[in-house]
Parts: structure tokens; C-alpha cells; sequence
């Protein structure tokens, strides 16, 4: 059956402002343009019918309608408010953000359809003179003491343990130690089942250091000899990763078994061969050196771009659409807590600080969506786009990187809207470049 042909949508619309972001569009379709799609999907119900006595796509026309009539005019009703609605928003030269709330819709066969739909759009703000930006940044030098400390890194990597005698415990050794530990008189085992490697330890190679174990437990152990006991007190945070010991005191009974420390061995051809095969020392120096000059110019150029966006954020006033910045902000929640909740800090701790947790989420999210739209602006003043290909290209690493067939992955984010995403993200680096590019760069 040959298709049907449709004529150009004659929408009526009107606009109303209910706020910086907010709009209410009011909208009419001719009766006639409503039966046309009635005719099409018909059509398309009889040609794919297939209904008991008939074959398929033979069924008689009237039949179909009465046996389907509630899905026909429930699919012309949503074709119809899609295809006019996107119609009405090109009419009026509004750009969108987020679903549209449709209410008061009136419609039927042989009627016109008729309803508004509220909206929040892109917000209109005046962007500041973006070039010439002042942006202060040092220049990238790697010192040959940089390139030493490197290597004693890597020579660490290499270093063997070795028994410590005739001496007492240091911090940066490592104490071999037992013990158990109370806390009310009670065992810490006892209090917190979850956590017994807090509790009770046999021959623990423990790394003397501030941030090791507990906090103060470490400090409290410089200068025991092997062999010595020692009673270390200490004070569980409140926000403690195990809850039960959280703002807890507890008392630990250590034995100190053994002490060991660190032997580096000599920075040569060797240490650089144990890395890889013919490489020698002078081509390790290298190396690094070309690894730190890279490290350090992908750091001078994010604090370039930062320096690039505080000035943008400074200077420009951005009202943004409430409910995307509720979305937003809900986003930055969730990945607040997914952050904590890895880090083994309990649910807890975490409403206790919901407040805070809200606050900065909500600077963060407004921050994001004003510099979000302000480099979108830019981009599209300055016509920076972004090429297929670059995307194509962008995808041909994802899939290297999490080792996905390209296709499949390609077919994964086309479904999901991550190829927008993506050319989006791509775009707002060309902005950045440009910034950088058209920036007055100064050196501290």
C-alpha cells in the first residue's frame, strides 16, 4: 500500500513568559491536518492487522477501526501532540530543557486538537567580552631533582624488607606487632563483629606513618623496643567508617614482635632493567622526564581552564531553569553519597550531614549548568562544531578501553543518547581551547 502523504503541519502558537526560564505555549492544529494522521495510522493498522478469518493485511477496513479504536486514536494523540509540540517550539524560537508538561488537551476525530504545554527553556543572558581572558600560568620545568625523586619512588618499588636491630621503632619503619584491643571493657570485637581486623591481630606488618590504621595509634608506638608492651590509647572519629566504633575511645594492647625497614636498591642500569627489557638508566631519566613534563602541562592547562571558567561564572548573570537545576543538584547527591558509601563511611554518618552534603551539591550543580550553558553560548557564536569523525573517534577508544566491539557500543549509547553526550562534551573542550587560545597568558 502506498504511503500517505502528508502536508506540512499548519500549527498555531502562542507563548506566554512565566518566568526567566518558563514558558506556556498554547497550541492549535486544524481539524483536517488531526483526520490526515487519523487516515494514516489506519492505514498502517490495516496493512499490519491480522485478526482471526482474515490473512494478514486483508482484514476490511471497518473492522479494523471498530477492533482497534482505542489504540488508533491513542497513537494518533500522541504522534500528533510530539510532532505539534516540536513544531510550535521551532515557531517560536525556543530551545527546550527537559519534557514538557501538557495539560487541557482537547481532541477527537473531524476536531481540531487544541492544548498548552508548559515548558522550561535555555536561558537568555549576555555573555562577557571572552577574549583576552587574564590567565596566570607558570611554566612547566622538571628539575633534575624532580627526576631523582622519581626514581627513589621507583627504587621504593623494589625495595626489600630487612630485620632492624640494636634500635627502637621509628615512624616509616614497619612494626610487626600483636594485639587486641577494649573499649568500655568491653572487646572491640565484641562491639564491632564487622571490624576485627581493628580488633584483634596477630603479626601485623604495620607501616609507621600518620595516616596508618587508626589516627594516633602509630605516634604512640615511636620508641618501643622489640619485645617491649605498650598500651596505646586512642579516639574513633565521629565519623568513623565502622559505626559502632564511631567517637568511641578504645585501649590497644600491642606486643612490638619485630621492626623492619626498607632497603632501596642502588639506582642503576639494573633497577632501570627491572622495569624493562634494555632499558638502562639514562633512557629511564628520560622517561620520567617526558612523563612529568607531560603530568605537569595537563595540570598547568586545568588550572588554566579553571582560571577560565571563574572568570566566565564572575561576570556573567545566568538564571537557570529550576527544574533542571533540581535535577542537577539531585545528581551531584547521589554521586556524593555513592562517593562516601564507597569509602566504607556508614548511611549514618551521611544523614547526619545531609545539610552540608545539600549545600555544596547545590553550588556545584549551579555552577556546572551556568558554565554548561555559558561555553554552549560561545560555541555557538564562534561556530565550533564538532565533525562526525571525531566523534567516531571518541567511541573507537571508549570501546578499546572497556573492550566492547564498536558496533555494539555504538548501538548501546545511540539508544541511551550518549552520542549527544558525547559530541556535547567534545564541543565544550573545543570551547575551552579556544578560550585558552584567545586568553591573555601571563606567567606568575
Amino acid at each position: 500500500m502506498a504511503e500517505t502523504k502528508q502536508t506540512e503541519l499548519k500549527v498555531q502558537a502562542t507563548s506566554e513568559i512565566l518566568g526567566p526560564c518558563k514558558r506556556s505555549l498554547k497550541i492549535e492544529l486544524p481539524s483536517t491536518s488531526v483526520d490526515e494522521e487519523f487516515e494514516r495510522v489506519i492505514a498502517e493498522y490495516v496493512r499490519l492487522a491480522q485478526l482471526p478469518g482474515f490473512r494478514p493485511g486483508r482484514a476490511p477496513r471497518p473492522v479494523v477501526e471498530k477492533r482497534f479504536a482505542k489504540e488508533i486514536e491513542e497513537e494518533v494523540r500522541r504522534a500528533l501532540i510530539g510532532k505539534v509540540f516540536r513544531e510550535a517550539v521551532k515557531q517560536q524560537s525556543l530551545h527546550p530543557v527537559g519534557m514538557p508538561e501538557v495539560k487541557d488537551v482537547q481532541f477527537g476525530r473531524g476536531k481540531p486538537l487544541a492544548f498548552s504545554a508548559d515548558i522550561e527553556v535555555e536561558p537568555e543572558f549576555t555573555l562577557p567580552d571572552y577574549k583576552g581572558i587574564p590567565v596566570r600560568k607558570p611554566p612547566v620545568t622538571v628539575t633534575e631533582e624532580d627526576v631523582q625523586g622519581t626514581l627513589t619512588s621507583l627504587a621504593g618499588q623494589r625495595a626489600q624488607l630487612e630485620d632492624v636491630t640494636g634500635r627502637p621503632l621509628a615512624m616509616e619503619d614497619f612494626a610487626v606487632i600483636n594485639f587486641t584491643a577494649v573499649s568500655d571493657g568491653q572487646p572491640l570485637a565484641f562491639l564491632a563483629p564487622e571490624a576485627k581486623a581493628l580488633a584483634d591481630r596477630q603479626n601485623l606488618l604495620l607501616l609507621m606513618g600518620p595516616q596508618s590504621f587508626v589516627p594516633g595509634f602509630c605516634e604512640q608506638l615511636v620508641g618501643a623496643a622489640i619485645g617491649e608492651k605498650r598500651q596505646v590509647q586512642v579516639d574513633f572519629p565521629s565519623d568513623f567508617g565502622v559505626q559502632p566504633l564511631a567517637g568511641r575511645k578504645a585501649t590497644y594492647f600491642v606486643d612490638v614482635i619485630g621492626i623492619k625497614s626498607k632497603k632501596l636498591p642502588p639506582i642503576d642500569d639494573a633497577l632501570a632493567a627491572s622495569f624493562a627489557k634494555d632499558l638502562t638508566l639514562e633512557k629511564l631519566k628520560e622517561r620520567i622526564r617526558a612523563d612529568l613534563e607531560r603530568e605537569r602541562e595537563r595540570a598547568a592547562n586545568t588550572e588554566a581552564r579553571n582560571q577560565v571558567i571563574e572568570f566566565l561564572l564572575g561576570r556573567t548573570t545566568v538564571d537557570l531553569p529550576p527544574g533542571m537545576l533540581a535535577a542537577e543538584t539531585r545528581q551531584v547527591i547521589q554521586d556524593v553519597v555513592s562517593e562516601n558509601t564507597s569509602r566504607g563511611i556508614s548511611r549514618e554518618a551521611i544523614l547526619e550531614k545531609k545539610d552540608e552534603i545539600f549545600q555544596v551539591a547545590s553550588r556545584g550543580a549551579t555552577d556546572r549548568l551556568k558554565v554548561m550553558f555559558i561555553l554552549r553560548r560561545i560555541g555557538d557564536q564562534e561556530k565550533i562544531e564538532v565533525a562526525p569523525a571525531e566523534i567516531d573517534q571518541r567511541v573507537s577508544s571508549l570501546s578499546a578501553r572497556y573492550k566492547i566491539p564498536y558496533p555494539k557500543l555504538r548501538k548501546q549509547l545511540e539508544d541511551r543518547g550518549g552520542l549527544d553526550e558525547i559530541e556535547d562534551e567534545l564541543r565544550i573542550n573545543k570551547v575551552l581551547e579556544f578560550l585558552l587560545a584567545n586568553a591573555s597568558i601571563s606567567t606568575p
